[in-house]
């Protein structure tokens, strides 16, 4: 099972946080035995994320106790929280101290407190059945509120961990650093394959443009960095060199498709420095990866989302599921691997529900595979786009605006979210409104004006016409 091998690392340290203060295994260990004591097995806990010693110490200490933890980003709304509240009734939230709590204070008593965190339990409990593998839940939208969850098993999560240290050879002299949240399933998967290994993080709220972090990434001699495409653009604004240095032994990058000359530039360097660099591809759905390129062996490959991690396995389906043989004909990829998802969650009923997928994913993605074996992804078979590598349902934003009174159709693709809007019916829209309604920044939206929206004769939007638009950008 994932951390269950934390004592062997011992004295070596194990967290590292933007004030310097350290936390080897041994100590880890304790600390994380102080809060199975206070939780029952098998619990529902709700973890408010960060990435600090506090916060990655609870998630630890739950995994350990045979909870199921559900990760809960800081930046969720009230309403939002307060619907999965209802829906999944936890028994325990373990959250920062000075985190206003998303619901009733009534509801919830003290359990234990260990450092800036309390452990809150739910008073108002309501009981049910869990299915005995289930580890995990993600929401599916990032940090939106939807109350859709992928349901992560122990053998899923600790699969995909396994695959990813054996390819990436991580050990216990490696060391990270966070560049992305706990909440999102590549960040958790970082934080879980360096711990699984014995190998060490460097905690910190800090963004890339903050002189801290790349004080920290430098006097704490961090060997590894890795990002989405969001990442490297603001990497590249202040010079791709930062990340290049003498302790650095490999990049990753997932969460979407980078654009092309990024990934040119950066193979470049690494070449230069031989300094590895993998391109990655994954869903939260696998656990979270699910392929992986390194550029340093296959420079003339870009774009590819490679080959499949150790354990895993591609194929291309066309619209009638009949596999597809051929090379560079498009179809819907799919994945095999003991890193798929339990299935997805709305309420605590689902809970219990076994293994649906049973180790097969149907991407969503439409892909072709060219004469040497290699992936390129062409496009998503459904309304989803990633931006800074979450996963954002153009549906559900539509839908989030509309409960506004913004009559909006929204595309889009990996680097921007497109919102079109009727010019009769928006006349005063307002993108910094907008931004806060939905969560995205200012500069991943572009707002377009049209006379009407393109309509086919039943009503319903033409979604392939306003890509038209974008693809003329």
């Amino acid at each position: 099972m994932l951390f269950d091998k934390l004592e062997m690392h011992s004295s070596k340290v194990a967290l590292i946080s933007e004030n310097f203060e350290t936390l080897n295994f041994h100590d880890l260990t304790l600390m994380t035995d102080k809060i199975c004591k206070n939780i029952k097995k098998r619990s529902l806990i709700f973890l408010f994320t960060e990435n600090s010693i506090d916060s990655i110490v609870g998630y630890i200490s739950f995994i350990k106790s045979n909870c199921v933890v559900m990760l809960i980003d800081p930046k969720t709304k009230n309403n939002e929280f307060d619907l999965l509240f209802q829906r999944y009734s936890p028994d325990f939230l373990w959250c920062n101290k000075k985190t206003s709590i998303k619901a009733q204070k009534d509801f919830f008593s003290i359990a234990f407190s260990l450092n800036d965190f309390h452990l809150l339990k739910n008073k108002n409990k309501i009981n049910y059945e869990i299915d005995d593998h289930l580890m995990l839940l993600i929401s599916t939208s990032g940090s939106l509120g939807d109350p859709k969850c992928v349901k992560l098993s122990y053998k899923n999560i600790s699969q995909n961990s396994l695959a990813i240290s054996k390819y990436l050879k991580i050990n216990s002299n490696d060391r990270a650093i966070t560049t992305l949240p706990m909440s999102y399933s590549y960040g958790l998967s970082i934080i879980n394959t360096h711990l699984n290994s014995g190998a060490s993080i460097v905690l910190t709220s800090k963004t890339l443009l903050d002189k801290l972090f790349w004080k920290l990434f430098v006097n704490l001699k961090v060997n590894n960095f890795n990002g989405v495409p969001f990442t490297f653009e603001i990497t590249k604004k202040i010079g791709f060199s930062k990340i290049f240095n003498e302790n650095v032994r490999y990049i990753t990058q997932a969460g979407g498709r980078m654009n092309n000359k990024n990934i040119e530039e950066i193979t470049e360097k690494s070449l230069q420095t031989n300094i590895k660099f993998y391109v990655m591809y994954g869903q939260t759905e696998a656990s979270p990866r699910m392929s992986y390129l390194d550029m340093n062996l296959w420079p003339n490959k870009i774009g590819s989302i490679g080959m499949p991690i150790p354990g895993g396995n591609f194929w291309l389906e066309n619209d009638k599921g009949k596999k597809i043989e051929k090379s560079n004909e498009l179809g819907e990829l799919i994945y095999s691997g003991d890193n798929v998802c339990m299935g997805y969650s709305n309420n605590f009923k689902d809970l219990n529900i076994k293994d649906t997928n049973q180790g097969k994913l149907n991407t969503g993605d439409v892909a072709k595979k060219d004469n040497d074996g290699f992936y390129f992804i062409i496009g998503r078979k459904k309304r989803m786009i990633k931006l800074y590598g979450e996963r954002i349902s153009l549906d559900y934003i539509e839908e989030k605006l509309k409960e506004r009174n913004y009559n909006v159709a929204c595309e889009g693709n990996d680097d921007q979210l497109f919102i079109f809007f009727e010019k009769k019916n928006n006349t005063d829209i307002d993108i910094n409104e907008i931004s806060k309604i939905i969560n995205i920044i200012p500069s991943r939206l572009n707002l377009k004006q049209l006379e009407d929206f393109p309509k086919n004769e039943s009503g319903k939007i033409l979604y392939k016409n306003l890509k038209k638009v974008i693809s003329n950008e």
